[in-house]
């Protein structure tokens, strides 16, 4: 989309790799964790959100932050931190709108991690 309004790269590679002290298998395998993990976290967070759980909300949404942190993607931790924030407060007014950046914020560090597994898989 080239009207997207992020066009910051989704997370910086060389230091999600520093993080891991350069240790290739390491990134691969977190990738591989969050890819399984990251959409279920996402899908729970909306599905308390449905419920109007702010506890769910901030329980979900801190995994997933936690999850996010390792690989040094901004755009989406900001949006994670936002909705978990709001929710701890017990606010979900904003919820819904915090909730649609994070998933964008979300799908589009999922789409940029993908390339990099599927190369750490064959090298």
């Amino acid at each position: 989309m080239s009207d997207h309004p992020n066009q910051e790269p989704a997370f910086n590679f060389d230091e999600a790799l520093a993080r891991v002290d350069q240790d290739r298998e390491t990134l691969v395998l977190m990738i591989e964790l969050f890819l399984e993990h990251g959409p279920k976290d996402l899908a729970h967070a909306r599905a308390a959100l449905t419920a109007e759980d702010a506890p769910g909300v901030a329980r979900f949404s801190h995994r997933l932050k936690g999850a996010i942190l390792q690989f040094c993607a901004p755009a989406a931790l900001e949006a994670c931190k936002a909705l978990e924030e709001s929710a701890k407060a017990g606010n979900l007014t904003r919820g819904g709108e915090l909730y649609a950046t994070l998933e964008q914020e979300v799908h589009r560090l999922l789409t940029a991690l993908r390339p990099i597994l599927e190369q750490g898989m064959t090298a």
